[in-house]
């Protein structure tokens, strides 16, 4: 399983605080700061995929620094197999993303049983709103490449997708660059589903303590987001990803599906960060 799997997700699962008089303002302009712990387990797998079992925890911290988004996510995964020993694997993520969407710096580092297996570092910048950019990579080898036209960083893909939601849109197709592999960028197709309104407590989440019950307490959405290499001619995606987004960008109920087995997320802890004096 590549490091980019958990990492999408847990890009697109930014925290915002929004009142009822903020629902009609962007929302980019409401997210806000905030960390939130996923329990992680095996939520299905397919006879003879080879995958038996999965357990762990994910850490994520969204940070406004003023001029840009700040993400630091840690994923802890013990997998089990149909044959041969667990393997244990961490792995870390951390981002800067500029307001304006134009900019990105990533850092990734993978374990697998304690030895590194995988660590990414550089940065990428786009030549304007819509157009294409260039990644320039200083790990795990000096690597130049371009981004096609329209790549967005992931929290101007989570803005977008919000968006359209907020406006009544069900599909959403965009090209979305997030550090976490070596090989570029990925078409992203979304599924809308239908909204739920404010203060629906449709989350089992919502009763638990840990948890920031009003963070949860905006408008939702399902959606269903599945991954292709940009270009591919393949008829089904790399992998998918299900989940609630909440209008001030929270998100639970996560599952990711990677055709032989897919994991699921349950959000445990979920509290507000304060907001920086910029």
């Amino acid at each position: 399983m590549k490091a980019r799997v958990v990492a999408v997700v847990l890009g697109f699962v930014f925290g915002a605080v929004a009142s009822t008089a903020a629902v009609a303002a962007p929302v980019g302009a409401d997210l806000a700061s905030h960390r939130a712990s996923y329990a992680m387990s095996l939520n299905s797998t397919k006879l003879g995929g080879g995958v038996t079992g999965a357990s762990g925890n994910m850490t994520y911290k969204f940070s406004d620094s003023c001029d840009g988004w700040t993400v630091e996510n840690k994923t802890m995964l013990t997998f089990a197999y149909s044959e041969g020993a667990p393997v244990a694997t961490t792995w870390d993520f951390v981002t800067w993303e500029s307001k304006d969407g134009l900019h990105y710096r990533f850092r990734v580092r993978s374990t697998r049983d304690g030895v590194v297996s995988e660590e990414i570092d550089g940065v990428a910048n786009l030549d304007g709103s819509g157009r294409g950019g260039v990644v320039k990579l200083t790990l795990p080898e000096p690597k130049t490449m371009r981004l096609p036209k329209g790549t967005i960083f992931p929290t101007d893909h989570t803005i977008h997708l919000l968006d359209a939601a907020q406006k009544g849109e069900h599909m959403v197709q965009r090209v979305l660059f997030d550090g976490t592999a070596t090989d570029g960028a990925f078409d992203v197709n979304a599924i809308i589903g239908k909204a739920n309104p404010a203060n629906a407590n449709i989350s089992p989440a919502a009763a638990n303590p840990a948890v920031n019950a009003e963070l949860l307490s905006a408008p939702s959405w399902r959606m269903q987001m599945a991954f292709f290499p940009v270009g591919s001619a393949e008829p089904t995606p790399d992998y998918e990803v299900s989940l609630r987004y909440y209008l001030n960008g929270v998100a639970d109920e996560v599952i990711q599906s990677f055709g032989n087995f897919s994991l699921k997320g349950t959000l445990e802890k979920l509290e507000p960060l304060p907001k920086p004096d910029c």
